[in-house]
């Protein structure tokens, strides 16, 4: 009697232990040391852009009364460091949560279930969140009857310019679709590793 074919189920994240010497890097333990690294440098560079930020207009008088060079290169100083910090802090924590993620499915020496379980689960919140935002745009444009775009800012009313309205709706969900196939591309071969190989 010919059995039933069976869905793909979710695999369980699991850590491979290896009895290998403590003089070995399994590459496990190699992505969970950059992802603690990149943690760590998101979290130092966060604090200290809010702190630049807080501060930005006490430093901008003193700057201003400055001449010359020295003006030029105290102003390319701090705008240099407004625009790296929170992209030094949004940077380390994507590469944190990229190299945590392949940490957990990679062989490593000791095994921390609870730890790969939090890390799993916020990934997959991290590499859906642009198409969550995406269908929150289009439910917030259905439940208001306008869509706004910021560059250049518009706004399309539904009840007076259907066209546009319903172009921008298609817009959002073309993205919020692009959007949720890369993050499946991605967690596809590591929620259902038999699916994945008999493509």
């Amino acid at each position: 009697m010919p059995s039933t074919p069976q869905s793909p189920q979710p695999t369980v994240p699991h850590t491979t232990v290896s009895p290998a010497p403590s003089a070995v890097s399994l590459p496990g333990d190699q992505a969970r040391r950059r992802a603690l690294l990149s943690l760590l440098v998101s979290l130092v560079a966060l604090p200290a852009s809010w702190l630049l930020f807080s501060q930005l207009e006490r430093l901008w008088p003193g700057i201003v009364r400055m001449e010359g060079i020295t003006f030029m290169a105290a102003a390319t100083l701090l705008g240099g460091a407004m625009a790296i910090g929170p992209l030094t802090a949004a940077i380390g924590f994507v590469l944190a949560i990229w190299f945590g993620v392949d940490s957990v499915y990679k062989p490593r020496r000791t095994a921390s279930l609870l730890l790969d379980r939090v890390i799993v689960a916020t990934g997959l919140v991290v590499w859906f969140t642009p198409a969550l935002a995406a269908l929150v745009v289009v439910g917030q444009a259905l439940a208001s009857g306008r869509i706004h775009f910021v560059r250049p800012p518009r706004d399309y009313f539904l009840a007076t310019d259907p066209i546009a309205f319903w172009q921008g709706v298609g817009f959002w969900l073309i993205m919020g679709g692009l959007f949720a196939f890369l993050a499946w591309r991605y967690w596809r071969a590591r929620l259902f590793p038999r699916s994945a190989t008999t493509d």
